[in-house]
């Protein structure tokens, strides 16, 4: 998977996912530090980290949109420097509606990316795809474990706007090795977006329903759901329901994101080795398995066996992201999954008020059961509808 300089290729593109994933993880883990600098309660905190995934989710299709039309090089530079903007702009905020304006142009630089680092791997390794993005997935979940426990010593130990500042001269170092890496095109030149009509539109209609598209669409919708859902409770019912310490809950849930790092390679190598259908059902029957055993049983130690198990459900992502990238037509992958893309995140953005909602009438145990029901749903869809 090295020669040729696609090794190069790899490093830096993980290396900018790293920094993307990372730090819109590390946000949340500064808003109590923001809360106290600038006085603001937990509806505008939460509004704020809303406005930052929501505008993640509404970029995939412009980002993919881009990459078809400018390359997928200039897409991938432009996102880090987009990145460098907001961080600066985070740490130097000097009101409540500054900060908005920043995460709102953080959440746009790690939207645009996250859809073309895709397609540019799957196009660099059309062999290897699977591998490659488990690779890249990987190492956006180092960045969930660095660096919000990062950024949270820097605001321990100085002030929160330094845990922004920090990410300054690393995003301009990835946006430098992705200039110098990554090809100006890794798809083929010609796109089907570089005019829109109608019938650009009707091209991208037939390219997106195929069924093998459509199928790995829900699923990811219903591991979106999940994923959205599991995140931003997690800590909160380890404390409540199983009554772990607040410190406790922490390293459990750290435990979740570090898991994955080996997960998600294991799992994009399992879908290239013995295929994508077997390896997507077995990581999602995992995941509702997980699901019902965290409602049964406690302890400490327990947890932390059972936050590894939930760590399943990271594996799916590299599996089923390659399979719908390679279901679309080459001349509008970027552009036709930055649109599914979109629309599952915006269709799973509910989830956590749903979970919230359970949690507030005492139905904490039955919403996370919820959440093991989808995963079963989508090992469903994997046994029937992804038959050759």
């Amino acid at each position: 998977m090295a020669g040729g300089g696609r090794g190069w290729i790899l490093l830096s593109v993980s290396f900018g996912w790293f920094l993307g994933l990372g730090m819109r993880l590390a946000a949340p883990a500064l808003v109590p530090y923001i809360r106290a600098d600038f006085g603001i309660g937990l509806s505008t905190a939460g509004l704020l980290l809303s406005l930052l995934w929501v505008t993640y989710a509404l970029l995939q299709l412009p980002g993919g949109i881009l990459g078809d039309r400018i390359g997928e090089r200039n897409v991938l530079v432009l996102s880090s420097v987009l990145a460098v903007a907001a961080v600066a702009a985070s740490a130097t905020a000097w009101s409540v509606a500054a900060l908005f304006g920043a995460f709102v142009l953080l959440g746009s630089a790690t939207g645009i990316y996250a859809t073309t680092r895709f397609t540019s791997l799957v196009d660099v390794f059309p062999q290897r795809a699977g591998t490659a993005t488990g690779l890249c997935s990987a190492a956006g979940n180092v960045g969930t474990v660095l660096l919000p426990a990062g950024a949270g010593l820097l605001a321990g130990w100085a002030t929160w706007r330094l845990g922004f500042a920090a990410a300054v001269p690393l995003f301009a170092t990835a946006a430098l090795a992705l200039w110098f890496t990554v090809p100006p095109h890794t798809s083929k030149r010609g796109s089907a977006v570089d005019e829109l009509s109608i019938e650009t539109i009707r091209r991208l209609a037939r390219g997106i329903t195929n069924r093998r598209a459509l199928v790995f669409t829900a699923a990811m919708f219903l591991m979106s759901v999940i994923y959205q859902g599991f995140t931003s409770f997690y800590p909160t019912y380890l404390v409540s329901i199983k009554g772990l310490s607040e410190g406790g809950a922490a390293l459990v849930y750290s435990v979740f994101f570090a898991a994955g790092i080996a997960i998600q390679p294991i799992a994009g190598a399992a879908a290239d080795t013995v295929g994508e259908r077997v390896t997507m059902v077995g990581f999602s029957v995992a995941t509702a398995i997980a699901f019902v055993v965290l409602v049964s049983m406690g302890g400490f130690w327990t947890l932390v066996g059972i936050s590894i198990l939930l760590s399943a459900q990271l594996g799916f992502w590299p599996i089923a992201q390659a399979a719908v990238i390679d279901a679309l037509p080459t001349e509008m992958q970027g552009t036709g999954f930055g649109f599914l893309r979109t629309v599952y995140l915006l269709m799973a953005a509910s989830t956590p008020a749903l979970i919230g909602a359970l949690g507030d009438r005492g139905l904490f145990d039955e919403a996370f059961l919820l959440l093991g029901g989808c995963a079963a749903i989508t090992a469903l869809l994997g046994v029937v509808f992804l038959r050759k």
